[in-house]
């Protein structure tokens, strides 16, 4: 299965044999192996980056040729990460079980360097916001807006929290429309249903939505 078919929480946390030799050559320089040996794929730690989106953090380089898998060590001279957009054609599988002791430091030194209140990290398995899940940003949904007197706006808002079922965000577009609300601003919204179809949908509120 590839990147691209998969949903980003089978991948988030866990470590990710990504088989695609030409993503794996972009870090050839980076890994120490004999030469005459070629990488033909990466081992991957998944997590999120809050504004960058859904990252992959390479553990090493990775030969799968023959039926046997050997993992080549990687020296960190620069950044080694791959952003899920660029991996989406690579073949993945999930070998946290087979490597999680090996690369348990590295792994936490991510999980540190990329934490998240509990507030949000909660928003991340929201299953009914899947599908308004922006594919490579998993934090940002898309909110329609709606008033009386303009037409409907879609825009894309960036969980914060959620408190029976009503979620707090960051505007990321700015309106067309006065909704009372800019980019920037803290908004509420939640799941409703229009004509059968579930949407979600901006929360007006009277407290104002400008962040502190």
């Amino acid at each position: 299965m590839r990147v691209e078919e998969k949903f980003f929480r089978e991948m988030y946390h866990q470590i990710c044999l990504l088989t695609d030799a030409d993503l794996a050559k972009n870090f050839i320089d980076m890994l120490e192996m004999d030469a005459g040996e070629k990488p033909d794929g990466l081992l991957t730690y998944g997590y999120i980056d809050a504004e960058a989106g859904f990252t992959f953090s390479i553990l090493g380089g990775a030969q799968t040729a023959g039926g046997k898998l050997k993992i080549f060590p990687i020296n960190y001279k620069k950044a080694a990460i791959v952003r899920r957009r660029a991996a989406d054609s690579a073949d993945v599988k999930i070998l946290t079980d087979i490597y999680a002791l090996a690369f348990r430091d590295r792994m936490q030194m991510i999980n540190d360097a990329y934490a998240v209140d509990d507030a949000k990290e909660q928003t991340r398995f929201i299953k009914n916001l899947d599908a308004f899940r922006h594919p490579d940003y998993p934090d940002d949904v898309v909110v329609y807006f709606l008033s009386a007197e303009h037409k409907p706006e879609l825009m894309w808002v960036r969980c914060m929290s959620v408190d029976e079922n009503i979620l707090t965000g960051v505007l990321l577009n700015e309106p067309t429309k006065d909704f009372g609300c800019h980019a920037g601003d803290l908004i509420k919204f939640g799941v409703a249903q229009i004509n059968e179809q579930n949407i979600l949908l901006y929360l007006p509120t009277t407290e104002g939505n400008a962040l502190a």
